[in-house]
Formats: C-alpha cells, structure tokens, sequence
C-alpha cells in the first residue's frame, strides 16, 4: 500500500466514525417525561444525568453508553423513550440518559 492510499483511507475512517458519532448524539434527543411515572431526578446518588453527553466529566462514563444500551434499562415497559430502573428504584429515566450503575447489556 502506497504511503498517500494509507493517508486517505485512514482519512476517511476517521471522518466516518464522527459522522457516526454526530448522528448517534442527534438521534438521542431527550422528550418529555410519561406522565403519571415516577421519573428519576437528575444528578442523584448514582450521578444519574438525563442527557449521557452531560456525563463525560464523570471518570467511570465510557463513550457510546445509555441506558438505552444498559443492562438494567427495561426496554419492553418503554413508554416515550423512557423506562424503569431497578437501579432508581424503577422510576423511569431517559434512554439517552446515563448514571454510573450502567453495565453493558
């Protein structure tokens, strides 16, 4: 592989993971909370955030995570991009939302 083919394909790599990125950040829009829910307060104990791009300043947020990618997210009770946490008591909490209890599902 020539040295200019290696610079252009890494160029379009790295160009693609961002617009990835930027589409995933645009596709996660936090809506209004289900009404008559319980819904998690924001910056509990568990610096629960309703918006995971609020979170990078915490050292235990990985890029990428949600509760909507979280193993404890109940995904069939989702009502309005929302849904129950064990971890917050079952209120609900948002699918682009993070806390520091998330675990990969």
């Amino acid at each position: 592989m020539k040295r200019r083919d290696f610079f252009k394909t890494a160029l379009m790599s790295v160009s693609t993971f961002v617009a990835a990125r930027e589409a995933f950040a645009a596709a996660c829009k936090v809506g209004a909370a289900p009404a008559g829910k319980k819904v998690a307060k924001n910056k509990s104990r568990l610096d629960y955030v309703l918006n995971a791009a609020d979170a990078k300043g915490n050292k235990k947020y990985k890029a990428g995570s949600t509760c909507a990618n979280c193993k404890w997210y109940k995904k069939a009770k989702e009502t309005g991009g929302y849904a129950p946490c064990p971890m917050m008591a079952n209120k609900y909490v948002s699918a682009c939302g993070w806390c520091k209890s998330w675990k990969k599902a």
